[in-house]
C-alpha cells in the first residue's frame, strides 16, 4: 500500500481496505436528508419571525431539539433565548444570523417535560415568542429497563457563577446515552440509541463523530449533529474501541485493531492506531504496537470485557492516541501496560514509554522516563526496591484513559494530562491497593525528551479517596477559563457502599469483604485548578442495584461514562 503525506509527514502504510469506506446509500442519512430539504421547501415568505414554522425532533432522534422555520427578506442577526416556563434551567442564549430567504434556526436546549419558551429578539426588542412542550426523559433502570437514562443529582450546586467556565457539560455513558446538562443538572440535549453512545468527539464542523459496541461492535461510525440529523455513515474494516481524536478537518486518529484476526501468530488485539481520511473513510496509516512494544510483559490491568474472545491476548489495550506535532510524535495510552508512549509519526521509532521501569526487556529500558523535580534532581533511586514502591504509589500511572495533550511549541517537551484510574498500583499483589482503600486522580506530565525526564506539577482526586475510584474509562478537559471538568466515570459501589472493581482479579485484587450486589454512582465535577475547590457536583447513577443474576455477566459495569466535555450548545 502506498504511504500517505498529512502535514509534512510520511506516514505508515495502511492495511487494505475490504469494505471499509462512506456507505452513500445508507437509509437514514438518505431520509435524514429529504428531511431537511422538505422541510426547508415548506417555508414559505408568510414564515416570518412572528410565524415561525416551529418543528420538534424533526428527525425523531433528538427529542429536546427544535427548527423554526423562518423566512427572511434580508441577511439579519437575531438573538434566541430559550429556557422552561418554570425556570428551573439555565437560559440559553444565542445569537444567529439568518440568511435572505429559507432558514432553518435549530431550538436547542429544552427542557424534557416541560412547557419551554423560546424568545426571539432583534436589536435587543423581543419580536416573538414561541411555547414548545417536551415529553419526558427516557426510563431509568428498573428490573424491566436495562442501559436505562441516568438518574442526575446535583450534590454540590454552584455557588459563584463567575468562577464557572462557560457551556454545558456532555457526557457520554457506554451504550446507553450521549446527553448535555447545565450547570443546574438539568439535561438540555440528548440523542436516542439510534447514535452510538461511548467514544463521543465533536469536530470542527459542529458535528460529533462515535461509535461504540452497542452498534455493530464498533464497525460502524456516525457523524451528526445537534438536531439528531445523520451526515455520514462509515463502515470500518477494524474496531474503533476507543477515543476517535481529530487531527484537521478531514483526518482522525483512533486505536484500531485486526477485526478479523492479526494476518500473524501473535493473536492479540487493541494493539494498534488507525489514521482514517474522512472524506472517503479509508485508512491512510496504520501503527502496529505489537512490533515496537513488547506483548510478552505482563499486563496489569489486565482481563477480558464481557463478550470479547477469551483467546485473544488484549495485553496493550489503547485507548488513546494522539499527534503531538511539535514533535513528530504519535502519543497513545496503553491501559494494560499502565504506559503512556510516544513513536515517531514517520520512522515509528520509539521516543519514550511513561510507565514503572519494572519488568520491561532490555532493549525498551533505554525509553523509560527518570522522575524529577523541578531542579532536575531525581524522586527515586531505582535500584533501592522502596523507591520503587513509592514510585509506583506516588509517581505513575495505572490503567490510565484520557491523555490530552496540554499545547506548547517547545522542542523536545511533551506536555499532557491523563486520568490515572490507579489499578493496584503496584505489580506486587502483596504491595497492591484494594478498591476501598484507593483512588483515581487527574494528573498533568511534563516530558522532556533530551534528558528523558519527566516532571508532575499537579494532581487531583487523592483528596476524594475511594468515592472517586474509578477502575475503568473515565475523562477530564481543561476549559477556555483554566478550570477542569472531570468525571470519575465507573465509580460503583456495593449494597455497603463499599467501591468496587468493575473485574476483580484483573482490574483489582479480589476485595474478600465485598458484597453480592453493585451500582454506579459516578461523579462529575468542575474544580478551581488553583486551589483544588470544587465548584460544581453531581452524580450520575443507574438507581437499580444488580448482580451477576439480574445484571449478566457484565453487570460490574454497571454504569460508565467515557468523556466529558464543557462546550456550548451552538458549536
Amino acid at each position: 500500500m502506498k504511504n500517505s503525506v498529512i502535514h509534512g509527514h510520511t506516514l505508515p502504510a495502511p492495511r487494505s481496505a475490504i469494505n471499509q469506506g462512506v456507505d452513500v446509500n445508507n437509509a437514514m442519512v438518505l431520509s435524514h436528508t429529504a428531511i431537511y430539504q422538505d422541510s426547508l421547501t415548506q417555508i414559505t415568505e408568510d414564515n416570518t419571525l412572528e410565524k415561525a414554522r416551529i418543528t420538534l425532533n424533526p428527525y425523531g432522534t433528538a427529542p429536546l431539539s427544535a427548527y423554526a422555520g423562518i423566512w427572511s427578506s434580508e441577511n439579519r442577526e437575531i438573538t434566541l433565548y430559550i429556557q422552561d416556563v418554570a425556570k428551573t434551567a439555565v437560559l440559553t442564549k444565542q445569537v444567529l444570523t439568518l440568511s435572505a430567504g429559507a432558514n432553518l434556526v435549530p431550538v436547542l436546549g429544552l427542557v424534557a417535560d416541560s412547557e419551554n419558551q423560546i424568545v426571539f429578539l432583534s436589536d435587543g426588542v423581543e419580536i416573538a415568542s414561541y411555547a414548545i412542550t417536551t415529553q419526558p426523559l427516557p426510563a431509568t433502570d428498573s428490573a424491566d429497563v436495562t442501559l436505562g437514562f441516568p438518574i442526575i443529582s446535583v450534590t454540590q450546586p454552584v455557588t459563584d457563577a463567575t468562577k464557572m467556565a462557560p457551556g454545558y457539560y456532555f457526557i457520554t455513558h457506554f451504550d446507553r446515552y450521549n446527553y448535555a446538562l447545565d450547570q443546574n443538572g438539568i439535561v438540555r440535549w440528548y440523542v436516542t440509541k439510534d447514535f452510538p453512545s461511548y467514544n463521543l468527539v465533536r469536530i470542527d464542523n459542529g458535528h460529533f463523530l462515535a461509535t461504540s459496541e452497542a452498534n455493530n461492535t464498533y464497525l460502524s461510525m456516525y457523524e451528526f449533529d445537534m438536531m439528531g440529523r445523520l451526515y455520514a455513515f462509515y463502515v470500518l474494516d477494524n474496531q474503533f474501541h476507543h477515543s476517535i481524536w481529530q487531527w484537521d478537518s478531514s483526518t482522525i486518529v483512533a486505536p484500531s485493531e485486526y477485526t478479523a484476526g492479526r494476518p500473524d501468530a501473535l493473536h492479540t488485539n487493541e494493539d494498534g492506531v488507525s489514521v482514517i481520511d474522512l472524506t472517503t473513510g479509508l485508512e491512510i496509516a496504520y501503527y502496529d504496537l505489537a512490533k515496537i512494544l513488547d506483548p510478552q510483559r505482563e499486563s496489569r490491568p489486565s482481563g477480558t470485557a464481557p463478550g470479547e474472545d477469551p483467546t485473544v491476548k488484549d495485553w496493550l489495550h489503547i485507548n488513546q492516541s494522539y499527534v503531538n506535532e511539535t514533535n513528530n510524535l504519535l502519543i497513545a495510552s496503553g491501559r494494560h501496560q499502565s504506559a503512556v508512549f510516544g513513536i515517531d509519526l514517520e520512522t515509528e521509532a520509539l521516543r519514550f514509554i511513561m510507565s514503572t521501569h519494572e519488568e520491561w526487556n532490555e532493549a525498551l529500558q533505554p525509553y523509560l522516563l527518570t522522575p524529577v523535580d523541578n531542579d532536575g534532581v531525581p524522586l527515586y533511586d531505582f535500584n533501592n526496591p522502596e523507591d520503587v514502591d513509592a514510585a509506583n504509589r506516588d509517581f505513575w500511572t495505572w490503567g490510565q484513559h484520557n491523555v490530552i495533550e496540554i499545547p506548547n511549541e517547545k522542542p523536545d517537551i511533551v506536555e499532557f494530562m491523563v486520568f490515572d484510574n490507579g489499578n493496584f498500583r503496584s505489580r506486587d499483589d502483596s504491595k497492591s491497593l484494594l478498591p476501598p482503600d484507593n483512588y483515581s486522580q487527574i494528573v498533568h506530565f511534563i516530558i522532556d525528551l533530551k534528558t528523558m525526564t519527566i516532571t508532575r506539577p499537579f494532581a487531583y482526586g487523592k483528596e476524594l479517596g475511594s468515592r472517586g475510584y474509578s477502575s475503568c474509562v473515565s475523562a477530564k478537559e481543561i476549559l477556555s477559563n483554566g478550570n477542569i471538568v472531570v468525571h470519575f466515570g465507573d465509580c460503583t459501589f456495593d449494597e455497603n457502599g463499599r467501591a468496587v472493581s468493575c473485574q476483580p482479579g484483573d482490574s483489582d485484587l479480589v476485595d474478600p469483604q465485598e458484597g453480592s450486589e453493585v451500582m454506579g454512582n459516578l461523579l462529575l465535577q468542575e474544580i478551581d485548578p488553583s486551589t483544588k475547590s470544587v465548584l460544581f457536583e453531581a452524580t450520575m447513577t443507574s438507581g437499580y442495584y444488580k448482580n451477576e443474576a439480574t445484571g449478566g455477566e457484565g453487570y460490574r459495569y454497571d454504569i460508565t461514562s467515557f468523556r466529558v466535555y464543557k462546550m456550548a450548545l451552538y458549536a
